[in-house]
């Protein structure tokens, strides 16, 4: 056997171990990819398993909450260059069905931590080809059986295999009845189109976008990304309830008394503080009560009675330490983010570590990437559909490879159709330095003057959100209607809004001046 075949054997060797550390059960191969990567089977155990951790465990869920926050704690900006595009991806924004999915604040939490438990999204979109409205909905991972892919390309995946049970209700009563049916890859767009696939219908009309996470490239399926670190917790609340217990066992006898009389002696001290409130099971029928809390000891000469010291006690909480640093690098963050904050010294809410801003810039980049392959997909439809809200802004253009259809929008050349995705600061900048860099970069150091860097509504977005203002779309709006932009020749509106926000900005240089020199 060659390098290459070795290298595959001790691969399978491997990913065999780990299935098998999962509950220690046997797995069946589903698929020729399964022997190079985790079975489907394996797969959904591990998934069952990082979603009851984020339930059950606080420090996964401290893990993945934390990384949630920082990517949408802020929310997000979309802002199309074009305001009748901008129409459309308000429209498909604010449609009540698409927030439940995808664009409400709750539903992008929740969609980052099924991203992070799961490893695999599955967007479904449903399209009205009349009216161009596209809705968005969400399969769950665990009804995803089968991907086909491209037999040439396994990194083209054609369809997706759902297996799901679907429960009907009648006068009758209920019944559950199991369902199947392939949906084809958004990107897959064939000349030729079957109905069914191995005896399952193929949902043509509702095509699936497969967002993935873990793993590696060549893999069919993501994995979850707290996989690596639920050993690790599992230890460290292993380890905390071991400590309790001991700690519970040194609290057994919380006093140590002394007395004189041997065995006499004894029994008559046992006398004196024993009770006989366990054995009657209640108050009732207590006949030498225990002393109250606060209570004072007599005793004779010889006689003494002192705690037990537990400060001594040979196993610290502390010395887990080690355990939870193990969880603290699967997830990329600082341990004090996992609340010891004394051992940090940086105000994080001001200052973040360079590798973990890079970790949360990288996810807001995934999800920007996520939000625009959406939106464009909107926009196709909106011009392709019949009676399409941007049908004449632009023309489909068609190519024919392969077998397959590709399509892609022509605009006018009039009409920029780029839309924007963009995330505030991770962390919260010194809002006087952030301001006064955009006031020196709109008048280079010419206080009253636009030096032209920039146009007025870049300008008044970068210093709202500079300020964290809410709803900094709708305030731009109100300042631009329309996006309308002022042009190279005045006019009475130009001069006006121009006028306005150069006196704001005098303004504001002059009270940043008058307070540097007051430092």
């Amino acid at each position: 056997m060659g390098d290459e075949g070795e290298a595959w054997a001790v691969m399978e060797s491997r990913i065999a171990e780990l299935e098998g550390l999962l509950a220690g059960g046997d797995w069946r191969l589903l698929s020729m990819q399964a022997e190079q990567e985790f079975s489907r089977e394996g797969l959904r155990q591990i998934t069952d398993m990082a979603r009851v951790m984020y339930l059950k465990n606080p420090i996964i869920q401290r893990g993945v909450d934390v990384k949630r926050f920082y990517v949408w704690g802020h929310g997000v900006s979309v802002k199309a260059a074009d305001a009748e595009v901008g129409e459309v991806i308000s429209a498909f924004e604010d449609d009540k069905k698409n927030r439940v999915t995808l664009t409400s604040h709750q539903a992008r939490m929740n969609a980052e931590v099924e991203l992070e438990t799961d490893g695999n999204l599955f967007f479904v979109w449903f399209v009205n080809q009349t009216t161009g409205r596209v809705r968005v909905r969400t399969i769950p991972f665990g009804e995803i059986a089968e991907v086909v892919s491209n037999p040439e390309d396994g990194r083209e995946p054609w369809y997706y295999l759902r297996r799901w049970t679907e429960r009907r209700g009648s006068a009758a009563g209920r019944e559950s009845v199991g369902r199947s049916a392939w949906y084809p890859d958004w990107n897959y767009n064939p000349v030729n189109k079957p109905a069914e696939l191995d005896g399952h219908p193929i949902r043509w009309e509702t095509p699936i976008f497969h967002v993935r996470v873990g793993g590696f490239s060549d893999w069919t399926f993501g994995i979850s990304e707290i996989y690596d670190s639920i050993d690790w917790a599992m230890a460290y609340k292993e380890f905390l309830e071991d400590w309790a217990s001991i700690v519970r066992a040194y609290r057994r006898f919380a006093f140590q008394l002394t007395t004189p009389g041997g065995r006499r002696g004894i029994a008559a001290a046992k006398t004196k503080l024993g009770t006989t409130y366990g054995n009657a099971g209640g108050s009732e029928g207590e006949t030498n009560p225990p002393p109250l809390v606060g209570s004072t000891f007599i005793g004779g000469e010889g006689t003494s009675l002192t705690p037990v010291r537990t400060s001594g006690a040979t196993v610290s909480a502390e010395d887990g330490r080690r355990l939870l640093l193990m969880v603290a690098a699967s997830f990329g963050l600082p341990e004090t983010f996992f609340g010891d904050v004394s051992v940090g010294t940086l105000a994080t809410a001001k200052s973040l570590d360079r590798p973990t801003e890079l970790a949360m810039t990288d996810r807001q980049t995934l999800w920007a990437d996520v939000l625009g392959e959406i939106y464009q997909f909107v926009l196709l439809w909106a011009v392709k559909a019949s009676n399409g809200p941007l049908r004449g802004l632009g023309r489909i253009e068609r190519t024919v490879e392969d077998g397959c259809i590709e399509e892609r929008v022509m605009w006018n050349d009039d009409i920029d159709a780029g839309v924007a995705v963009t995330f505030p600061p991770l962390v919260e900048d010194d809002v006087k330095e952030r301001v006064e860099a955009i006031v020196s970069a709109a008048t280079l150091g010419q206080a009253g003057t636009l030096a032209g860097t920039m146009d007025l509504p870049t300008l008044a977005r970068m210093l709202l959100l500079a300020l964290g203002v809410d709803d900094v779309d709708e305030i731009i709006e109100r300042l631009f209607p329309d996006g309308e932009v002022p042009e190279a020749e005045p006019t009475p509106e130009r001069t006006q809004a121009e006028a306005a926000m150069i006196e704001a900005l005098r303004e504001l240089r002059d009270v940043l001046s008058r307070e540097a020199a007051d430092e």
